[in-house]
């Protein structure tokens, strides 16, 4: 009678939230604790820098140049256009995909892996991990963190904010929701009870 390995498969973290919730300090927290951290933003710069073909099918979907000013007047299209942004996403998204799994098969040995997405419910990637991590904020904060720390008008803020799926209807999708309204320390707190949790179901 022969004995089979029994393969070792990582438990997989989505953290996710809404702009200016907090998502990338609590990635950061998340990190000092020792786990993995696969940050599909820094995976977007990557492409932005790296492949010029994807570069090259940007500019000829949207029929300029990505030059400094190109990227900015793109950055502001897709915040006002639905559209637009989804033709951007149909370029970028695949690939970024593609690297995440990447990733996943280098950290297959560790017990647990993040995965940094805003986007993780809008483009069903909660269907990818074991559960969905969300980084609440109410709307004011949110409103009132981004206008300071992005230097924006409360018109240009809610433009930004309405882009996204709202806070409210990403809770519909979330596993564990860290209420990040309060200050560091106790959002640190929330993150230290939900890691003992998850390791003590392991």
């Amino acid at each position: 009678m022969s004995v089979q390995t029994v393969k070792h498969k990582p438990y997989i973290i989505g953290l996710t939230g809404g702009i200016a919730s907090g998502k990338t300090t609590a990635s950061d927290y998340f990190k000092e604790k020792g786990i993995p951290i696969i940050d599909s933003d820094d995976i977007v710069k990557d492409l932005w820098q790296k492949d010029q073909h994807m570069v090259q099918e940007i500019e000829d979907t949207f029929g300029y140049k990505m030059t400094a000013e190109g990227k900015k007047r793109l950055t502001q299209e897709i915040f006002q256009d639905d559209f637009k942004r989804a033709q951007l996403n149909r370029i970028i998204h695949p690939k970024v995909f593609k690297k995440i799994e990447d990733e996943k098969k280098r950290y297959q040995h560790e017990a647990i892996i993040l995965v940094d997405m805003p986007l993780l419910i809008e483009v069903g990637y909660q269907k990818e991990v074991n559960q969905v991590v969300l980084v609440y904020v109410d709307k004011d904060t949110q409103l009132d963190r981004l206008m300071k720390r992005d230097h924006l008008s409360k018109e240009d803020a809610y433009m930004r904010i309405n882009s996204q799926m709202s806070m409210e209807e990403k809770k519909e999708y979330a596993d564990v929701i860290l209420d990040n309204t309060h200050d560091i320390s106790t959002l640190k707190e929330a993150i230290d009870s939900f890691l003992k949790r998850i390791i003590h179901e392991k």
